[in-house]
């Protein structure tokens, strides 16, 4: 079922909602449902707060505004980041056998297939930078986060979720989230609007994008991926 985590008991019930479920969730958790594809790629219909499995709601998020404004709060059933999903972004939501890809590999792998889908598109020149984000160079050559992504792993199946900026979310973000508790080395101390960016600016629009996705992101399984095609770690 999607949200759920055995035997996890969850410290702020009266703050957190569960998540919706159903093959169209809005988490992207599906995936964790095996009668579910293994793959979405989806613009959210509203706006979400999401924080990572083991994370403080309020040393995360700005609960009191959340609150006032009606926004409701989750939490996934992988680790990362506090992020907001709201209309002009996209989830990628992936599930792949563990055999395929271990780890941080996993991450590095379809943050290259996110590189290589904005190339398609035509956007600007992407990198993976971090822990499996996906950044682009601003005039000042200072990396900009473009994609955020965790990873839940068990036994057999790796469970990917991640959140590509398309539309400008930086004003949401400011609204919503504090200071990330954990931050890569590459942010140095930037806050959301120095740090984050979109893609919308050099063109790239949502319908293209997340075809250009779906096809490259769906190529990640099988043999093609048992040897070393990609590092076991990301760059910083």
């Amino acid at each position: 079922m999607a949200g759920s985590v055995a035997g996890f008991v969850e410290p702020d019930p009266d703050l957190i909602s569960p998540n919706p479920g159903g093959p169209e969730d809005p988490l992207g958790e599906s995936i964790l449902d095996h009668n579910c594809p293994p793959q979405r790629i989806f613009e959210p219909a509203d706006v979400r707060l999401v924080i990572g499995r083991h994370q403080q709601l309020r040393r995360e998020v700005l609960v009191e505004q959340a609150l006032a404004d009606g926004i409701p709060m989750h939490r996934r059933v992988s680790g990362g980041g506090a992020v907001v999903l709201a209309p002009g972004m996209l989830v990628i939501a992936r599930r792949l056998p563990q055999q395929s890809l271990l780890g941080d590999a996993c991450l590095c792998a379809i943050a290259h297939a996110v590189v290589q889908a904005i190339a398609a598109c035509g956007g600007p020149p992407a990198s993976v930078r971090g822990h499996g984000d996906v950044a682009v160079s601003d005039r000042a050559g200072r990396w900009r986060k473009v994609l955020g992504a965790s990873l839940r792993q068990r036994q057999r199946h790796l469970y990917y979720l991640g959140v590509l900026l398309v539309e400008d979310g930086v004003p949401l973000m400011q609204r919503y989230l504090c200071p990330p508790s954990r931050q890569p080395e590459y942010r140095a101390g930037r806050d959301h609007a120095s740090f984050c960016a979109a893609l919308a600016p050099h063109g790239l629009r949502i319908p293209p994008l997340a075809a250009a996705l779906g096809s490259y992101i769906g190529q990640l399984e099988g043999p093609s991926l048992s040897g070393s095609d990609f590092p076991d770690h990301c760059p910083a």
